[in-house]
């Protein structure tokens, strides 16, 4: 891998692990004072016009018009099917900690569905995603975590739903670059405002904390990390792009002890470094490749 190209993955690896890491607590924070579908719409519609705007600007010309449904495609089952069904759990008050440990499983699920297409992951990746797994049961074991069943179970279908889009980004034509993430966004916007009037969802004005959430939602969760997730997908190997799922938990835990006031528990001390180290074996041997 050329140096240039490697600096631009870890940068990649390192904005998606910190800021996807702490938008399950942003997510939390919006909800407080929004509707969930109309949180979201209000998010990728900004996000969208933004990336967009911005590209058109810069005069890059349209995708053709299988690569724009394909991005539409994509973006419905992540951002809708993954990120909706994330939303709607921890509206029924699934701990934040908890959902992002529940999709850790996601890389796993990812290279299943990657043995479709005769992907399979090599045997030390499978070394890595288990040991991280291993960590993120001991995690999920805490007692401090908690969450109703009908939404633990959203939570897992929202990890086969993330995982199948992004398996089948790889095997499609997709638009090149921001554009991808730009209309994945706009697809889901679309979406996620028809789903807030079918629900006829009650919208009233947010609170400054929440709107300062969705901000941050917008900026760094929707243009930032998701460009850098994109990018992954589409430059390094599936258990790499993915790995992001093992570190997610560990993020979403110390930002809940830093800012909800949570204790250190034995559980969590024993499952971060398991975490870690079977992140640092999958990356390991993505870049040998």
């Amino acid at each position: 891998m050329p140096p240039v190209r490697e600096k631009s993955v870890v940068a990649a690896l390192a904005i998606v692990y910190v800021i996807w890491g702490s938008t399950y607590l942003a997510i939390k924070i919006g909800l407080e004072t929004m509707p969930p579908f109309f949180m979201q719409g209000t998010r990728f519609v900004i996000g969208a016009t933004a990336v967009l705007g911005y590209l058109r600007w810069r005069g890059v010309p349209w995708p053709t018009p299988v690569q724009i449904r394909n991005a539409a495609v994509v973006g419905l089952l992540l951002l809708i099917g993954g990120l909706g069904l994330v939303t709607l759990a921890e509206d029924r008050g699934v701990d934040t900690g908890l959902v992002a440990t529940i999709i850790a499983i996601q890389p796993m699920l990812m290279s299943l569905w990657g043995g479709i297409w005769k992907t399979w992951p090599r045997r030390i990746e499978w070394l890595g995603m288990v040991i991280g797994l291993v960590g993120v049961a001991v995690l999920m074991s805490d007692e401090g975590l908690s969450g109703s069943w009908s939404g633990v179970s959203l939570v897992f279908i929202a990890c086969v739903n993330w995982s199948f889009g992004s398996a089948l980004s790889r095997r499609i034509s997709m638009p090149d670059g921001p554009m991808t993430t730009g209309i994945e966004m706009a697809a889901a916007a679309v979406g996620y405002m028809l789903l807030s009037v079918i629900r006829s969802e009650d919208i009233g004005v947010p609170s400054l904390k929440s709107a300062l959430g969705v901000a941050y939602l917008i900026v760094f969760g929707s243009i930032v990390a998701f460009s850098a997730f994109t990018y992954l997908i589409a430059n390094v190997r599936g258990p790499l792009a993915m790995s992001y799922a093992y570190v997610n938990p560990a993020i979403a835990v110390l930002l809940g002890i830093v800012f909800s006031n949570e204790s250190l528990s034995i559980n969590m001390a024993v499952a971060l470094p398991v975490i870690l180290v079977g992140v640092a074996i999958v990356t390991n041997a993505s870049r040998s490749s």
